[in-house]
């Protein structure tokens, strides 16, 4: 039935005096009229013709693999003679019929792979230093952008699986489409979800990215890991990728501190003195140094609003044996107070 059904399309091609690959598109296209496909079956050559035409053409309107293509004509037409008229005829259209699965197949699959870029409208949202945005996807899907981070997003998501490319950190309330899963594409991870809540973080200057579960479950895939492995994540769990060590861990946390960001607050309850500085860099929009030690040393609690980058530093260093020194190109370097002594 297959073999008809394409050997009725290839009936479609003009009756002319050569088959151009345009006609051939012509024909895929299903713009040829029944008369020259009347007149074209009642051709015995019209296979080595293809062969020969295809060969000589130099368009490029389809992008085939066009060796690949000459090599499966010609295994077709050079098939050992039949004795009978019929069974020549019934081959002929058959190696026809082949060609024309191959043609087929290549050309839509060139239209659904090789369509430029240009040609799919991205919606874009981007984020400056010290502010913070929520969008709508055109799933329905919410999406909170943290400081300087960019979001790139198709105005229509594919039928099966929608996907999004994130620099910098955001919150995703993903709605759930079983049919339809989410993936969320940064320069180090992929998190895949059905539908969930969840915060991603992977700046670009940065060398580790994570991602915390609020809510569900997702998969996360380290782009680097060799391995391919997929990491499962459950409510209150932390992925983090370190990539100057390239590993990869996953540890229990209030979840709650890592999205309290998008109620226009950040909230550390016993929290490590690293990860308050890397949140304090997105909130403010500065750059502040602190050694990996140090940053494991120390853990405080305190919530921050609307106070000032100093204001915050003064607090801090009311809890904690450090100190805060700002250089002259504006980076702020953290120590503690017996190294400054």
């Amino acid at each position: 039935m297959c073999i008809l059904y394409y050997m009725r399309l290839f009936s479609f091609l003009p009756m002319k005096s050569f088959l151009s690959k345009h006609i051939i598109v012509r024909f895929l296209d299903g713009k040829l009229s029944p008369e020259e496909e009347k007149e074209l079956l009642s051709r015995k050559t019209v296979v080595s013709r293809m062969k020969q035409q295809w060969d000589s053409q130099k368009g490029d309107v389809s992008g085939f693999d066009r060796q690949k293509v000459l090599q499966q004509i010609e295994s077709k037409i050079e098939a050992p003679a039949m004795p009978r008229r019929r069974t020549i005829r019934i081959a002929m259209w058959s190696a026809a019929a082949s060609i024309l699965i191959l043609l087929g197949v290549g050309y839509f699959g060139f239209l659904h792979n090789s369509s430029p870029a240009s040609e799919v409208k991205m919606l874009v949202y981007e984020t400056r230093n010290k502010e913070r945005l929520q969008v709508t996807l055109p799933d329905s899907t919410k999406v909170w952008l943290n400081a300087g981070s960019r979001l790139e997003c198709p105005e229509v998501f594919e039928p099966g699986f929608r996907q999004v490319k994130l620099s910098g950190e955001a919150y995703f309330d993903v709605v759930r489409r079983v049919k339809q899963p989410f993936y969320v594409q940064t320069n180090k991870l992929r998190v895949s979800v059905l539908g969930t809540q969840f915060t991603v973080s992977d700046y670009q200057h940065d060398t580790s990215a994570e991602t915390v579960l609020i809510s569900g479950k997702v998969n996360v895939n380290v782009l680097s890991d060799s391995i391919k492995r997929a990491f499962e994540l459950s409510p209150n769990e932390q992925l983090i990728f370190d990539g100057q060590q390239h590993a990869t861990t996953i540890q229990t946390v209030a979840a709650s501190q890592w999205a309290e960001w998008i109620n226009g607050r950040l909230y550390f309850d016993n929290a490590e003195l690293g990860f308050i500085i890397n949140s304090l860099e997105h909130w403010y929009g500065k750059k502040i140094e602190c050694s990996r030690e140090l940053g494991a040393l120390y853990r405080l609690t305190f919530t921050v609003r609307n106070e000032s980058m100093e204001q915050t530093v003064r607090l801090m260093q009311s809890i904690a044996p450090i100190s805060f020194r700002e250089t002259t190109d504006g980076i702020f370097q953290v120590a503690t107070t017996q190294q400054i002594q």
